[in-house]
């Protein structure tokens, strides 16, 4: 009996042993992704589906997703990639990639592509060869994007305009009259136009829109490093007197720029694609009005590439993988075509836009278009600097639109500082 009685018991253990080996052993994998994405209205909608269709594909394997705010976003990239703790999945401003490549942090794509037939070979976005970096494609291009003009028609109706601006001496004019303290109170209920008045990259971006206008062949500097003195002064002019006109409000970063849009606080805005995602999350009683053109820069559009995806150099072998799975489905038709039906931005992968998507979405030929027609938003010979040269431009277009400083003598230090960064 005591012979039976151990028999069971050695055989309840070993029982017992296996499947806490079997539950050790399909641990599940957690890839961290990090993404200032994670939290924006459509995009966030599409990589959360992803997601879960990549888990779903790949039982025992999790992305944490999560979010960081754009402003300090790439220091704290880079201090992770110097600390040997970068992310599994890398989501990546493409202004910040040059950094990443010349440290040799990431991994290269060439062979993964080739043995897969990637369709980002053939069918890819024109701006997908500003993931290459010595001979080599280290990252895929997610978005190559034109920005736009949102406006609202119900409130260009209320003060008798009939559609939106095309130059900037229409934005100044059509600002002005948006511009309502409606109750008299002296308090602006609505402004004609919002963009950053506080440090942001997008100071950067409006600067840079109205500078293309102001000169069609131009950009900051020319190919020997010199400033484009005329065409800055005229950009920051443009800025400068939405500003004086109170037709802008102060102290607004990129975040509280759209709010002020979708809350109907402002009639106008400049913005990427992702506006849609803005849009959508409007009540209902203010994004029936809302609508987008192209910018107002007579013809002349910022763009370029958005955002990247890439994997890390030196991930383990298992990881790795999957991060390129990621990726490859990532790339598909369904996912591409779903970019354009959830996120409401056009998609990177040529081909996918049937009839019925372009019906769903009205403003989607204009994104496409949008795209199609963009510069380039880097300046010659800035790429490999170009974080640094965009702070620059972001102190130096702040100190003359908001804080009234002199542009000539900005522009004078404004390239005494570019000198010592770009030689």
């Amino acid at each position: 009996m005591q012979l039976r009685r151990f028999r069971t018991l050695v055989i309840a253990l070993l029982a017992a042993t296996t499947l806490w080996s079997s539950a050790a052993f399909a641990q599940t994998i957690t890839l961290d992704m990090p993404s200032w994405q994670a939290t924006e209205p459509g995009t966030s909608d599409w990589f959360k589906e992803l997601i879960a269709a990549f888990e779903a594909q790949n039982p025992g394997v999790k992305i944490e997703f999560t979010h960081e705010p754009f402003a300090g976003y790439n220091d704290k990239m880079v201090t992770r990639f110097a600390a040997g703790n970068p992310p599994d999945i890398l989501h990546l401003p493409a202004a910040n990639f040059m950094i990443y490549a010349q440290e040799g942090w990431l991994e290269p794509l060439d062979a993964r592509m080739t043995a897969s037939n990637s369709a980002v070979l053939t069918e890819w976005t024109p701006v997908q060869e500003g993931c290459e970096y010595q001979g080599q494609t280290l990252c895929v291009i997610v978005l190559g994007y034109g920005y736009v003009l949102g406006w609202n028609e119900a409130a260009f109706n209320e003060v008798g305009l009939s559609g939106p601006p095309t130059n900037s001496a229409e934005l100044i004019e059509y600002a002005k009259r948006l511009t309502l303290d409606r109750d008299g109170d002296g308090t602006i209920d609505q402004y004609g136009f919002v963009f950053p008045t506080v440090t942001h990259a997008g100071v950067e971006t409006h600067a840079t829109t109205f500078l293309f206008e102001a000169d069609p062949n131009g950009h900051w500097l020319d190919a020997e490093g010199n400033l484009n003195r005329d065409a800055a002064k005229t950009a920051w002019a443009v800025l400068k007197q939405l500003v004086d006109d109170g037709s802008v409000p102060l102290g607004v970063d990129n975040n509280g720029k759209r709010q002020f849009f979708v809350e109907g606080r402002s009639a106008m805005m400049l913005e990427g694609p992702w506006i849609q995602g803005n849009i959508n999350s409007a009540a209902p009683e203010i994004q029936a009005g809302l609508r987008v053109a192209q910018t107002p820069t007579s013809g002349e559009i910022y763009g370029g590439a958005s955002n990247v995806l890439a994997i890390p150099a030196g991930l383990p072998a298992e990881r790795a993988e999957l991060a390129w799975e990621f990726i490859q489905l990532f790339t598909s038709q369904e996912w591409q075509a779903k970019y354009a039906t959830i996120a409401g931005q056009p998609p990177a992968r040529a081909g996918v836009l049937s009839a019925d998507i372009l019906a769903g979405n009205a403003n989607m030929n204009q994104y496409v278009i949008a795209a199609d027609s963009a510069r380039d938003y880097i300046a010659p010979g800035t790429a490999e600097n170009y974080t640094r040269f965009r702070d620059l431009v972001i102190e130096a277009t702040l100190a003359v639109v908001v804080q009234g400083q002199n542009p000539d003598q900005v522009l004078d230090r404004l390239q005494s500082d570019l000198n010592r960064l770009l030689r």
